[in-house]
């Protein structure tokens, strides 16, 4: 049996500089453990951690005591050439974890861990063994769902000179030496501490049935697979960094995405690392700075980035907390029937649900159903559902521009018209957004009408300063988060109001509880959209918490984004993972967005040819709808972690200045890479020129732009020799749905014709070819650049460019010329005349009208 040492000199100043380190690989080793664990009377308290592989299996377990540290490897032996058989365990493997087996379940071994839940749910899911065990992160915390970090506690009870930075960074780095060093820091927190650790309610895995231990263990290891996949270091786009006039270092955040926020456990550096700092607070796009190490020169500032990890959100805790409470025995995990219908449908009802629940008989109200007499059959099926009795569960499947809203609003006018209370909620900011937005416009059609009226709740971190321009019109229906102060009064803030909007994650917020927002509006009807990008772990806490919930209806698209991190996490289930549910489910049939042509390529190759098209716009239900251009010179190339194409971005210039700088439109691409790349590009031309100081708001990635839709879109591929993103089925879908009149896709043909002729993108293009010939369907990139290409703008053709003339139309829709006045000397596009614009703008609120 070898032995190491390993140094933990300056971690906690006054404890002993090394700590020996075991390789568990022998019996010996083993039986060294066993002889720990029965030394004298009581149990004895290890310290634990663990380590995953990318395939979601313990590659490594680290036991320790304030001395000595065993190291557990579960590494397969080197491949041999030998393909195993499926399913096959190696034998030392086995044996392995037959012993710890042994260990985990002596009565003298108490576990002390951070995460303790997810690391008993894990030892049990690949050793079988029960764990009993107490948690490190909730220990000191008034609250279970409070999170105390092993740096704090470290400085707290071990001593006030502990190196919190090297202690946060033990968790960033996963090798064995980082390994031993959290077990027996977590040893020496839980020795210091062993009165707490005595009378803290355990973890133990006895208290839950296998199938139940087995579904949670599933869920808490996806939840594990994203953590062990977020980066640890993350750049920052920033405008300027300085003194304010109290001396202290503000950054001036230039994007919402990258962000500096304020944390405990991340450092700042600046440029090389020479100078750290700790963001200490952060308002707006202001993060304020403490210098931590080196000095600070605002002058030769060239680079920031976020070292580290930010603390989970309140959601995410909440999601801990839950389990944490069950393992403690402190919850029951079958109390709410939405729960059991989803995750144990073959359970018995055991009398422990919510007697207020779906199952549960009220008095039928009457509400005004004459919104259904709009509705197509498929939306009316869906509407009834929702209002009904029958299902407490409702799961629809809504294809882009399906009119998933429109259905919404007709289910939330009814239950509004019976005086009760809805819940609305999305994934995203955006996603509520939309919603609110869709109800605002429909309220203002109909005024002095029956409408639907509601509160918007959003977090003052996404609104102040960053998004304020997307709640303009609605600023009297915000409630936003800092208004949750002394003196709120939901009678007061909400009023007569029964439908409320927010994203899922403010529904963990303790305030709407603390403030009394869910005793005056209770969660009893819940409708989710964006639900096909929602891990359907984060409803457990929710079902359990809402107690009167009896109605949840669930929207999305399968066939569309995937719940963030679903390549790291497979196994992860959205609501329409969930077989069991197929049968009941709902189909939105018929889409009004996009034009005809494309809706029926659309429906073949996605949709199985289930998906109806109807458009209300007749000029376009033509192939002139989508056009390719050829960038045969363009190039993919890298661009930090992501992609840009240079030649693509000057083509979709090009397309911007000649043809669409005065329309309405977006342009979207795969890649953040390409993304930066056009806005840069766009705003150095000044294009277009009400957009030039927001290029973020008509400049997308395709997972950001789902729930969108514009008259024209621009894409960008980017790849030119490999596939990539444009792989991915449903990221493709999304990107070639949101056009409501014309698309443009600029790519190469030579790609689409070799490395990419298996994507969706290159399917559509040999449609199209096939459909109008090779010549109609693509027109090459020169020809953009020449101001001469027939694109989707079917109301007006390209016109002859002669010399510094440019070709204008009048309001009789007569060519006429205009000499130019010099300036920038930038050639202008043939425009629509007003009469083609009024058509072109009636069509497409025809359309609106009709979703």
């Amino acid at each position: 049996m070898s032995l190491t040492v390993l140094s933990t000199q300056g971690l906690i100043p006054g404890y002993d500089e090394t700590v020996s380190v075991v390789p568990a690989q022998s019996g010996a080793s083993y039986t060294m453990l066993h002889d720990i664990l029965n030394t004298g009377s009581g149990t004895k308290v290890l310290g634990v951690c663990l380590r995953l592989s990318k395939g979601g299996t313990i590659e490594a377990l680290a036991l320790g005591t304030p001395t000595i540290v065993f190291l557990i490897s579960f590494a397969p032996p080197a491949p041999t050439g030998r393909k195993p058989n499926k399913g096959r365990k190696f034998p030392h493997r086995l044996a392995g974890e037959t012993n710890l087996r042994r260990v985990l379940e002596d009565p003298h071994c108490l576990l002390a861990g951070f995460h303790m839940p997810r690391l008993a749910l894990l030892l049990h899911r690949q050793t079988s063994a029960h764990v009993l065990g107490v948690d490190l992160t909730t220990l000191h915390s008034k609250a279970t769902r409070e999170h105390t970090s092993a740096a704090d506690l470290a400085s707290t009870h071990l001593s006030m000179r502990a190196d919190k930075h090297r202690i946060h960074a033990l968790w960033l780095r996963e090798t064995d030496d980082d390994l031993c060093l959290r077990a027996w820091l977590s040893a020496c927190l839980a020795e210091k501490r062993i009165d707490a650790i005595a009378k803290a309610a355990k973890v133990d895995t006895r208290r839950l049935p296998q199938h139940h231990l087995a579904c949670l263990s599933q869920l808490v290891l996806n939840v594990a697979l994203l953590e062990k996949d977020k980066p640890t270091i993350a750049d920052n786009d920033f405008e300027d960094i300085g003194l304010n006039s109290q001396g202290q270092v503000v950054l001036h955040n230039k994007r919402f995405k990258t962000r500096v926020r304020a944390s405990r456990q991340t450092v700042v550096e600046i440029n090389e690392g020479d100078t750290k700092l700790q963001a200490v607070g952060a308002k707006g796009k202001e993060t304020s700075l403490k210098l931590v190490a080196g000095k600070f020169n605002a002058g030769s500032v060239r680079r920031v980035r976020v070292i580290g990890r930010e603390e989970a959100t309140i959601s995410e805790r909440c999601c801990d907390e839950h389990v944490l409470l069950l393992l403690q025995g402190k919850r029951s995990l079958l109390k709410s029937p939405f729960v059991r219908m989803l995750w144990f449908p073959d359970d018995p009802i055991t009398g422990t649900e919510d007697a207020e629940s779906a199952t549960s008989s009220k008095t039928k109200v009457e509400g005004d159903m004459s919104a259904f007499e709009r509705l197509n059959d498929s939306q009316r099926k869906v509407a009834l559902a929702m209002v009904g009795d029958d299902q407490p569960l409702v799961v629809v499947h809504g294809p882009p521009g399906t009119g998933k809203t429109t259905t919404i609003a007709c289910a939330l006018r009814y239950w509004q018209s019976c005086g009760q209370p809805v819940w609305v909620i999305a994934r995203s900011n955006v996603g509520v957004k939309n919603i609110a937005r869709s109800l605002f416009e429909n309220k203002k059609k109909k005024a002095g009408k029956p409408a639907v009226d509601f509160k918007l709740i959003v977090s003052m971190e996404f609104h102040f300063e960053w998004h304020e321009h997307l709640y303009y019109g609605i600023e009297d229906d915000l409630i936003r988060t800092d208004d949750f102060g002394h003196g709120f009064d939901p009678r007061n803030q909400i009023g007569e109001t029964k439908v409320i909007l927010c994203t899922l994650s403010m529904l963990s917020n303790p305030c709407l509880r603390e403030m009394g927002v869910f005793a005056y509006r209770p969660v009893e009807r819940l409708v989710v959209d964006e639900a096909s990008q929602i891990d359907t772990f984060e409803f457990m806490h929710l079902f359990h918490s809402f107690s009167k919930l009896e109605k949840v209806c669930m929207f999305g698209d399968p066939k569309q984004l995937p719940p963030f991190g679903k390549e790291v996490a497979p196994n992860m289930q959205t609501i329409f993972d969930f077989k069991h549910l197929d049968a009941s489910s709902y189909f939105l049939d018929t889409q009004y967005r996009m034009p005809v042509p494309l809706g029926n390529f659309i429906s073949r190759t996605v949709y199985d040819s289930k998906l109806k098209s109807e458009h209300d716009v007749h000029d376009i239900k033509t192939s002139k709808c989508v056009l390719f251009v050829d960038v045969r010179k363009g190039a993919e190339e890298r661009a930090g972690d992501s992609w840009k194409n240079t030649e693509e971005v000057n083509t979709i210039v090009n397309l911007v200045e000649s043809f669409y700088h005065d329309k309405e439109f977006c342009i979207i691409t795969p890649y953040d890479g390409q993304r930066t790349a056009l806005a840069e590009a766009l705003r150095r031309a000044k294009l277009p020129a009400d957009f030039t100081d927001k290029a973020e708001s008509f400049i997308y990635n395709v997972d950001s732009f789902q729930g969108h839709e514009k008259p024209y879109v621009i894409v960008s591929a980017v790849r030119t020799t490999a596939p990539g993103f444009l792989r991915s089925v449903n990221r493709m879908n999304v990107m070639l749905t949101r056009s409501q009149a014309g698309m443009v896709l600029v790519t190469q043909r030579a790609f689409l014709r070799g490395a990419g002729k298996s994507t969706l993108l290159s399917r559509l293009a040999h449609q199209w070819e096939h459909r109008v010939g090779e010549r109609a369907a693509w027109v090459d990139a020169m020809e953009v650049a020449n101001g001469r290409a027939a694109l989707p703008w079917s109301l007006v053709q390209p016109l002859p460019l002669v010399g510094k003339e440019m070709g204008e139309v009048g309001k009789d829709g007569k060519q006429k010329k205009k000499q130019n006045q010099g300036g920038r000397g930038r050639r202008r596009r043939g425009r629509v005349g007003a009469k083609g614009i009024e058509a072109v703008t009636k069509g497409i609120q025809k359309l609106k009208v009709a979703v």
